[in-house]
């Protein structure tokens, strides 16, 4: 009887100690992470990640480095090709059969988020099906976590006046490049030069000398815009995890675009606001004797010189607009020749006006018909974009995330 007694008793303690650690290995969860040693976005990630690690007690992480050891790199490559994953580069984050590319300070929540999911419902170790090869492989990829944040994109959408219905959670940047750069393109500080190099040079009987000063302003416009954006990307982009920084740009835009949307409804559409009469006739003195030059090199010289110094007023006068750019690409992680290429499209967009008034009165000799009164509605959607987009860098940067 006593046998039976201890027998029961060391199966009822058996048992007590044997639960815990069976529900506990159910429960848990696993998150890997493929890291590059010596990758900046990597080192942050993982500073981000032991600081949460000890707020999950069933959180395990799991580290490849695939730079420098050829069997991780080929293992993240299977789990991509599985996956379905398109984009290259490191890190390369994976809970469940959730994955994130890449990484900023936008991704935390999403990173916190995807835990608390798999903590309350059901959780597969995908990775580790690929790993023993039993991953059934879908034709389109879409996890769980991601279905449920697909629910709240009716919360992120937003009526813009003119433009409709916009859902910002699924905006892309090329989209976001396109938006901003005609609305940037729409710019008096710009557009009264051209309009009165456009005047001046009417005047000229030599179609081909109007063709190429004309042409040459705008390409120089473009390349020195370009440069600026590109050098403005180098230095956002190294401060792009910084809450600060991200701060000031949002408030720099919000202020902006509030300045904007007064502008418009005080029907103010007399040019740009931040050059004086006095700036202004220096310029039209400058346009008049550049043009006049005998010499088309000292013209095109003129004319490059001319667009260097207009584009440094325009971006006095609508900075909010390329520095927001910049800080999308920045938060995404574009850097490189992918940010050239999105910076690219922002130019195309932001001289599409330019050039398409530039070509009208280069065909019909004529510059009637147009005015800066054009610039009022520019005022409201670009208002409207840069209080929007200042408001989410500051409560919703994760939203921006257009790449993830």
């Amino acid at each position: 009887m006593n046998k039976v007694i201890r027998f029961l008793l060391l199966l009822v303690v058996s048992f007590l100690f044997v639960l815990p650690v069976s529900a506990k290995e159910d429960d848990k969860i696993t998150l890997y992470l493929f890291y590059g040693d010596g990758c900046p976005h990597c080192a942050q990630e993982k500073i981000f990640l032991d600081s949460i690690k000890d707020s999950y007690d069933n959180l395990d992480i799991v580290m490849y480095e695939v730079w420098k050891n050829p069997e991780n790199q080929k293992f993240l490559e299977q789990v991509k090709n599985e996956l379905g994953i398109q984009r290259s580069g490191v890190p390369v984050t994976i809970i469940g059969d959730t994955y994130m590319v890449g990484w900023s300070e936008a991704l935390e929540g999403r990173v916190t988020r995807a835990i608390r999911f798999y903590n309350q419902n059901d959780y597969v170790d995908v990775v580790e099906q690929i790993k023993n090869g039993v991953y059934e492989k879908e034709e389109e990829h879409e996890g769980e976590f991601d279905k449920e944040e697909e629910k709240s994109d009716d919360d992120a959408t937003v009526d813009v006046p003119i433009i409709g219905k916009v859902n910002l959670k699924n905006v892309s940047l090329t989209t976001a490049g396109v938006i901003l750069g005609l609305v940037d393109g729409f710019n008096p500080c710009a557009m009264w030069v051209l309009l009165f190099l456009i005047s001046m040079l009417i005047g000229m009987k030599n179609k081909k000398r109007m063709w190429i000063i004309g042409l040459t302003f705008l390409g120089s416009s473009a390349l020195v815009y370009m440069l600026i954006m590109l050098s403005w990307l180098n230095i956002v982009v190294s401060v792009a995890t910084s809450i600060w920084v991200r701060n000031i740009i949002a408030c720099v835009a919000i202020i902006g675009g509030i300045i904007n949307l007064v502008n418009f409804f005080k029907h103010q559409d007399s040019g740009c606001s931040v050059v004086d009469e006095k700036k202004r006739k220096s310029v039209f003195s400058r346009i008049k004797k550049f043009t006049q030059e005998k010499s088309l090199i000292l013209a095109l010289i003129g004319a490059v010189a001319l667009a260097f110094s207009v584009n440094i007023i325009e971006l006095a006068c609508s900075a909010g607009l390329p520095l927001v750019y910049t800080q999308l690409l920045a938060i995404n992680n574009i850097t490189g020749f992918g940010a050239f290429i999105y910076v690219l499209l922002y130019i195309i967009f932001f001289l599409l006006d330019d050039l398409i008034i530039f070509f009208i009165a280069m065909k019909t000799m004529e510059v009637t018909g147009f005015s800066t009164k054009y610039s009022k509605y520019s005022h409201l959607v670009g208002g409207i974009l840069m209080v929007l987009i200042g408001i989410l860098l500051i409560f919703k940067p994760e939203w921006l995330m257009f790449g993830f």
